[in-house]
């Protein structure tokens, strides 16, 4: 490692993405609990290939409980890097000693990567429900894994988070449910389910 400061027929484990997302919650399930103990709030985790590197990028805020004034600089990132380093490594050797989660984290973080820790920033990923609700009102681009409909070729979205709605199924899971986007440019509205999403995120409008 390398560390720096439902609108068709497709059934849940078919749907593109699945693989993404069982990734970003494998490794959210080490990072998060870390982030939170230090008073974090871990906002948006990547794996992918960043040139020919595979790289974890993780954004993170103060808690929403935080009475610290000002967001996350680069000392937090600095700090935090070697730590949630040292977490991985310890959750991948527990793994590879005691198969604690089935052996799926040494066979994902098996080899060199990088960790890049980051600041959310003035265009602010959003990748829970409750994050779209927190924005409720504000413009947003949005990407999603495939089209959303037979026919229908299109992945873009952008437009003001009209409504956020949970999944009557699992009220419960902050990843599950729609968010509602109103076009700025035809007044359409575009209601999304949020495992579908592949990336979303803030618009500024300084």
């Amino acid at each position: 490692m390398i560390a720096s400061a439902q609108t068709n027929d497709e059934t849940p484990t078919s749907l593109p993405g699945t693989v993404e997302r069982a990734r970003a919650q494998l490794l959210e399930s080490v990072v998060e609990p870390v982030l939170e103990a230090m008073g974090y709030e871990l906002v948006h985790l990547e794996w992918g290939q960043s040139g020919r590197n595979r790289k974890l990028q993780v954004y993170v805020d103060l808690s929403p409980e935080s009475e610290r004034e000002g967001g996350v600089g680069l000392d937090d990132c600095a700090r935090l890097s070697p730590i949630l380093s040292n977490a991985l490594d310890a959750a991948e050797a527990t793994d590879r000693a005691e198969a604690d989660l089935g052996g799926a984290l040494v066979s994902l973080l098996d080899g060199p990567y990088v960790l890049e820790v980051s600041s959310p920033g003035l265009e602010r990923p959003l990748s829970r429900r409750s994050h779209y609700a927190r924005y409720l009102g504000q413009r947003i681009k949005l990407r999603v894994f495939s089209p959303l409909a037979p026919g229908d070729a299109q992945r873009n979205f952008h437009g003001r988070i009209e409504a956020v709605e949970p999944d009557p199924q699992q009220p419960d899971d902050d990843r599950a449910g729609t968010v509602t986007l109103r076009d700025p440019d035809d007044g359409r509205e575009h209601r999304i389910p949020l495992h579908r999403v592949r990336r979303a995120h803030l618009v500024y409008e300084g």
